[in-house]
């Protein structure tokens, strides 16, 4: 019978699974899954049961296989699984003549109908799985490898012994799919292990019926096809044999094997998280008929490597993903301590390459670029290959193919992935990799024939030489894998978080100077109004204070000269009561003056002073002024290392009296203690005023220096702010230091 002609202008759009013929080694019926009519037969059916495929179309199931088998067939599950195994059901059929025939029936439902598909039982069905060897093999060979290349060595030396092919090979896909022999054990002297097969052997077709169906078999390429056969009246005559065992071969496979010089060969599926992974590829070079416990056994085998597979692929993704996780830990650990993401990358540089086998990276965040390794950083190209990444990374194997590159640069930087750390694509990282000079040992030319036949119609012709072809791949790195992919969706997600927290901090940042600034600036603004009002209540305050200072200073003095007028005898101390009210109007007038021309101008009449006499002094006219002086007590504790200091003395003297006339007002209803002390530390002497009161108000605490914050109930709140001002006039600081009980005060001034 002569083949179909198939077009093949493109094998990836050829409908095998419609291609209208089985393989002679069995037979086929489909029949209606409503009515259970024959609908479509294989015209060689009267080899397998006492019907010819005409008689047979249109006829009922059971007057073909019996009623018994029709009604056994619909206990068993006829969907198709993915992948489908085989699955035969009976192997004894009581025909409607009353013979017996051993037949296996493989059913299974194709949309609308129910397709049969008959083959003779081996004769002693279950040999295979009595040979101890074999059993014994699977499990102490294939079990324990724990790299790839071992366990797929034992895999095709245990296929090759249960099937008796001459060559097996286990045949793995690239990432571009192209496929490569990674194992193979064979009787013939020439060796197909390391050789490449282009993508284009097999087409997008064919390795959807290899994820689909887990073994396909073919017996002798050379024996005609029986061709399926169709009731005229069905409007639709078209068979779907996606699962069908027994599918007859496209003849561009049978031109494929003829070539190569196969009689017979069988595929088993390797798949591995749901992708197909490879195959096991089975060649012999004479027909080769196998039992169906031996395919089945087979189908077995392909399972459990494909698990096997599975297991180490994802044993090695895990270390991979685990190693990335723990880079990722220890970066973002590390950003508390110092988070600028530039010195991050710089500090694990070398940890983040090896992850994914970089030997250089270009980091650019803020516009600033930084390389690392083998990088340079004048050209750094992301045009084109980077500009459509899927999950904000993108790669590259062949980086020239994008950018003009020179010879140096296809060196260093021969394939790239790029991560981008920022929404808007400004912030990235660029990981290079360095050209990886390879040959790659094809099995032929990797490349299709165009054919015109004699109907003129252009086709495809498979290679027809299989001869050692080497391509020697230059400008081009190793590419970058499915798990390399995860490692840099890792490494992105903890870098972009980084640099997210860095653009917000620093955006934060920002508008906090902005901020600062306006307020600055509104401070500057009321600090001049503030000092223009100050200055002119002062000026107000000191013309009229003048007057009644100068008068009291005149009023006591007459007081002086009436004693001595009237020749009474005056007590000593009156006198120098006097004197002493004499000297403090003059210095409260001395005082009103100098404050009104400090608030006016900022000036301080500094000199040489002593500060322990004016602490001393200040303190006691803040005690002595007060009608509670007998529940106080001062304590001095001053450091006899301080000598002078040059400060405005009746400023300073202020200071202190503010204070310490705060302190009196916190007393309560015990005796109050104000320890008055002072130390050297570094350049400046500290002032500390400290008292055993009633304390300061939590509420009040972060207000304590402020104008109109009174830290007391009177007042006006003015006597701590202009207690800072003038201390910040003379260099120094002023503060509150926390206390259990009591208050303390303190300020700094400059040593002379």
């Amino acid at each position: 019978m002569k083949q179909a002609s198939v077009d093949l202008t493109s094998c990836d759009r050829e409908p095998i699974h419609q291609i209208g013929a089985i393989q002679p080694d069995g037979a086929l019926i489909a029949v209606d899954f409503e009515t259970f009519v024959v609908t479509h037969a294989s015209d060689n059916l009267s080899e397998f049961l006492n019907t010819d495929a005409k008689q047979a179309l249109n006829a009922p199931l059971a007057d073909i296989i019996g009623q018994h088998a029709v009604e056994t067939l619909l206990l068993f599950p006829l969907e198709p699984q993915r992948p489908h195994l085989l699955r035969p059901r009976l192997s004894e059929l009581e025909l409607p003549t009353n013979e017996r025939v051993a037949l296996e029936l493989l059913p299974h439902r194709s949309g609308d109908r129910i397709i049969l598909e008959i083959q003779r039982p081996s004769e002693s069905a279950h040999e295979i799985w009595q040979q101890d060897s074999l059993r014994q093999r699977v499990i102490s060979e294939l079990i324990k490898p724990a790299s790839l290349e071992v366990l797929a060595a034992d895999a095709a030396h245990i296929v090759r012994e249960a099937t008796g092919f001459d060559r097996v090979m286990v045949y793995r896909f690239a990432e571009d799919r192209h496929g490569e022999v990674i194992a193979e054990s064979t009787n013939r002297p020439d060796k197909f292990l390391g050789l490449h097969y282009p993508s284009s052997d097999i087409p997008d077709p064919a390795r959807r019926h290899f994820e689909l169906n887990l073994i396909r078999v073919l017996s002798d390429i050379n024996s005609p096809p029986s061709r399926v056969i169709a009731d005229a009246r069905q409007a639709d005559n078209t068979l779907d044999l996606t699962y069908s065992k027994l599918r007859a071969v496209a003849p561009v496979h049978i031109e494929y094997l003829s070539n190569m010089g196969v009689s017979a060969s069988m595929s088993i599926s390797l798949v591995s998280n749901d992708q197909l992974w490879g195959l096991v590829a089975c060649h012999h070079y004479a027909p080769l008929y196998l039992t169906s416990s031996r395919l089945r056994f087979c189908e077995m085998l392909g399972g459990t490597i494909s698990v096997l597979l599975q297991n180490l692929e994802n044993s090695n993704r895990l270390q991979r993903r685990v190693s990335a996780e723990k880079a990722a830990h220890e970066i973002e650990a590390t950003f508390h301590s110092n988070n600028r993401l530039p010195d991050l990358v710089e500090r694990h540089a070398n940890e983040i390459m090896n992850l994914v086998e970089a030997h250089g990276m270009v980091l650019s965040v803020g516009g600033v670029v930084r390389a690392f390794g083998a990088a340079e950083t004048e050209r750094l190209p992301r045009t084109g290959w980077a500009s459509n990444p899927i999950d904000g990374i993108a790669v590259t194997d062949n980086l020239a193919a994008f950018v003009d590159l020179d010879e140096p640069q296809k060196a260093s930087a021969a394939g790239a992935a790029n991560l981008e750390l920022s929404e808007n694509g400004e912030d990235f990282l660029v990981l290079l990799r360095k050209e990886y000079e390879h040959v790659i040992n094809w099995a032929g030319k990797p490349e299709k024939v165009e054919r015109v036949g004699a109907d003129g119609v252009e086709r495809l012709s498979p290679r027809g030489s299989f001869a050692l072809w080497r391509e020697e791949r230059r400008g081009y790195s190793k590419p970058f894998s499915n798990v390399d992919i995860d490692v840099l969706v890792i490494l992105r997600r903890a870098l972009f978080a980084l640099n997210s927290l860095n653009r917000e901090r620093s955006a934060m940042e920002a508008q906090g100077r902005a901020e600062a600034e306006r307020t600055r600036l509104r401070l500057a603004l009321l600090l001049g109004e503030r000092k223009t009002s100050m200055g002119e209540l002062a000026a107000a305050l000191a013309h009229e204070l003048n007057q009644p200072l100068a008068a009291v200073t005149n009023f006591v003095s007459a007081c002086r000269q009436e004693l001595v007028n009237s020749g009474l005898p005056a007590p000593e101390k009156l006198i120098r009561l006097i004197d002493d009210a004499v000297d403090e109007s003059s210095r409260a007038a001395d005082l009103v003056r100098r404050l009104r021309s400090f608030i006016v101008t900022g000036e301080l009449q500094k000199e040489d002073c002593d500060l322990h006499t004016i602490i001393a002094h200040a303190a006691e006219l803040a005690v002595v002024s007060d009608d509670r002086q007998a529940d106080i007590a001062l304590h001095k504790s001053f450091d006899d290392q301080i000598s002078l200091v040059r400060a405005d003395p009746v400023q300073v003297g202020q200071v202190v009296l503010n204070i310490v006339r705060n302190s009196v007002a916190a007393t309560g209803t015990k005796p109050n203690n104000i320890t008055l002390s002072t130390k050297v530390k570094d350049d400046s002497v500290i002032v500390s005023v400290k008292d055993s009161g009633i304390g300061i108000p939590p509420a009040a605490v972060g207000t304590l220096f402020e104008p109109f914050h009174g830290s007391s109930t009177s007042g006006m709140g003015m006597g701590l702010s202009l207690c800072r001002s003038i201390i910040e006039a003379h260099e120094g600081t002023i503060w509150h230091s926390p206390q259990d009980t009591g208050a303390e005060i303190c300020f700094s001034l400059p040593l002379s």
